[in-house]
């Protein structure tokens, strides 16, 4: 049952995301491609910072004591708004959000595959193999207009 809860929060999560998407992409004709990314971030920012400040149970002081490369998220997650405030215009939301959950899909079989990051070992089998597949396939039937 736990399993089907986190199922629900990212089914949940990506509805969200797939409104993200043209949303920013209206912002950005508005203020421009970069400016949008920025604001949306600095939006997000806000809301994490205060959500932060009054439910945090963590230790944020502990950042200067972590790996460089575990800071990395909040620029990954940057080049992802930009990207689809870039792309969504020009193809569309429906293609601009299967092309990146194909990559996310490609990359999840990869970080499984090697465990990668202390995830455990999950091998790349015919069935992996078949859902992305089917992914890639799935992006080429709506890509084509």
């Amino acid at each position: 049952m736990e399993k089907i809860f986190y199922l629900g929060m990212m089914i949940a999560a990506g509805l969200l995301f797939g409104l993200q998407s043209p949303i920013n992409a209206q912002l950005s004709r508005s203020v421009g491609v970069l400016e949008g990314s920025f604001l949306s971030f600095l939006g997000g920012t806000l809301v994490l910072g205060l959500a932060m400040l009054f439910f945090g149970k963590g230790h944020v002081g502990g950042v200067f004591g972590v790996p460089a490369w575990q800071l990395v998220g909040g620029l990954l997650g940057a080049t992802v708004v930009f990207n689809t405030i870039l792309c969504v215009p020009h193809i569309g939301v429906l293609p601009t959000l299967m092309a990146m959950i194909l990559g996310n899909l490609i990359m999840g079989c990869i970080i499984d595959h090697f465990g990668w990051f202390g995830i455990p070992v999950t091998l790349f089998t015919w069935r992996r193999f078949l859902g992305v597949l089917l992914v890639l396939l799935g992006l080429l039937i709506a890509f084509k207009r």
